[in-house]
């Protein structure tokens, strides 16, 4: 991985240049499917696999979702995806949407500390969501993007992602079950 990576990532989720590395190192002996690791700016001991991570301190969930996502983000580099291709990282951390699908920074949690928090989030395969009644917004992450969907008209009660296949995300609301590809996707406003 390159230093100017390396330097990205670690900005972006507020851990040293060292944490990355023992993070790649980790995750490159298992082909980016589980890291093991012991580092301060990591919370310490703890371990990582998509959908699933073990912290040493597993009172700090800021810190649990943070630490998520750096090791979801650096098992995509790892596995050569493209969502967290170099030119994804490259997007400047303070450029603002320039449509509907975007690839934003990560603060102290994966979604714009803007929203506050959501009143449901999760993750499995590698993607994350997070529901947002209030702003009529669902974000779902995967790898480097980050990308949202109109709510308008639907309260959201349950989620589900089909085992066989990583990429569909269903959902339940007050109207029966319906899948993402049935939300419009719109700009990522703070």
């Amino acid at each position: 991985m390159s230093p100017d990576v390396v330097s990205h990532i670690a900005q972006r989720y507020v851990v040293s240049e060292s944490a990355v590395r023992e993070l790649f190192r980790a995750l490159q002996s298992t082909g980016g499917k589980l890291a093991q690791f012991s580092h301060a700016d990591l919370g310490g001991r703890g371990q990582w696999m998509p959908g699933m991570i073990m912290l040493s301190d597993t009172d700090d969930a800021q810190t649990k979702a943070r630490i998520a996502g750096l090791c979801a983000e650096v098992s995509a580099i790892v596995q050569g995806r493209q969502t967290s291709a170099d030119e994804a990282l490259a997007v400047p951390m303070d450029a603002g949407a320039s449509g509907a699908c975007v690839t934003m920074p990560a603060g102290e949690s994966w979604w714009p500390a803007s929203f506050g928090h959501p009143a449901a989030s999760g993750e499995q395969h590698g993607i994350r969501y997070a529901y947002f009644p209030e702003r009529d917004r669902l974000l779902v992450q995967q790898g480097a993007r980050i990308t949202s969907y109109d709510t308008t008209g639907r309260q959201i009660t349950g989620f589900a992602q089909e085992q066989s296949t990583a990429s569909r995300i269903c959902f339940t609301s007050e109207r029966g079950p319906f899948e993402l590809s049935e939300l419009e996707c719109v700009p990522v406003t703070p």
